[in-house]
């Protein structure tokens, strides 16, 4: 599996009720693929998948691959906080004939290099599907350190890593380290440029549910500067707390509803939702209606 473009983590559209909303769902993918996006996670962090029932997380998953119909690659994301869990999780995905895996570490379990890289080879081995990992310390507690990198680097079905951890030095090593054998994937909004600059060509990106236009403008040599000057005011905002409900209320101001997260998260309030149209305003052309 060749990873390149921009590939949205989509968002899980809920009705007034709190009910996954496969109808909104749909509608949603048509949106991201007409904006141009190459590829679409399924059940990812932005998905509020943690706050999914395994029932609802088929029926997010199942929605999105029916409507995508092989137009661009679908990823399942896996997390859980136990192999068995994620082990049901990949299973779910392998039934359902995704394309591929996202697969995180357990939250909140802590496991050393060697139990990572064995809950990995385990839970990717049950699906026998391509999987990017997920490096997501600030959520998960450990990283995909080098130790276990080393033990899962020649995989066959490791074919990437999104790298969320926030330390710019790991792209150097990386790259170096894991040439032709681990593909690089942006999982990064304010720093993104610095993963582009040093050759990586796919962005795993949550806040690509509302701004597709500028993530392709901030992956293009030819646009980047103009695009990062116009959105790092947004990205910033965003990134600085409360991403999935401000995401999904940024999603609201450019035409594509999307008041309602799962708790404990709570909708952005007005005054919250007018400093997001301030910073619309600013964005101007990169931050286009998405309808």
């Amino acid at each position: 599996m060749e990873l390149t473009g921009v590939h949205v983590p989509l968002i899980t559209q809920f009705d007034d009720a709190g009910q996954v909303d496969t109808h909104a769902i749909a509608e949603f993918v048509e949106i991201m693929l007409a904006n141009g996006v190459e590829g679409i996670v399924a059940a990812g962090t932005t998905g509020e998948a943690y706050a999914l029932t395994l029932e609802e997380r088929e029926l997010v998953i199942s929605t999105i691959h029916k409507q995508v119909a092989g137009r661009v690659p679908v990823l399942a994301g896996v997390g859980g906080m136990s192999t068995n869990e994620a082990l049901t999780q990949s299973k779910l995905a392998k039934r359902l004939s995704v394309d591929g895996l996202m697969v995180a570490a357990p939250a909140y379990v802590l496991p050393t290099s060697d139990e990572l890289a064995i809950h990995v080879k385990t839970v990717i081995d049950a699906a026998g599907l391509p999987a990017v990992l997920y490096d997501y310390p600030a959520r998960t507690g450990v990283h995909f350190d080098e130790a276990t990198l080393d033990a899962l680097a020649d995989h066959k079905l490791v074919v990437g890593i999104k790298e969320a951890s926030g330390d710019l030095d790991r792209i150097p090593m990386l790259s170096s380290r894991y040439a032709g054998r681990i593909q690089i994937v942006c999982g990064a909004d304010v720093d993104s440029v610095t993963f582009f600059a040093a050759g990586v060509t796919c962005w795993i990106g949550g806040m690509a549910n509302a701004l597709p236009k500028a993530h392709a403008g901030l992956m293009n040599p030819e646009t980047r500067d103009a695009a990062y000057a116009a959105v790092l005011p947004l990205l910033d905002h965003i990134e600085s707390g409360r991403y999935i409900a401000k995401t999904k209320a940024l999603m609201g101001i450019l035409g594509a509803p999307s008041k309602t997260v799962r708790g404990p998260l709570q909708a952005i309030d007005e005054s919250g939702v007018a400093v997001l149209r301030d910073l619309v305003t600013q964005a101007g052309e990169w931050a286009p209606s998405l309808v």
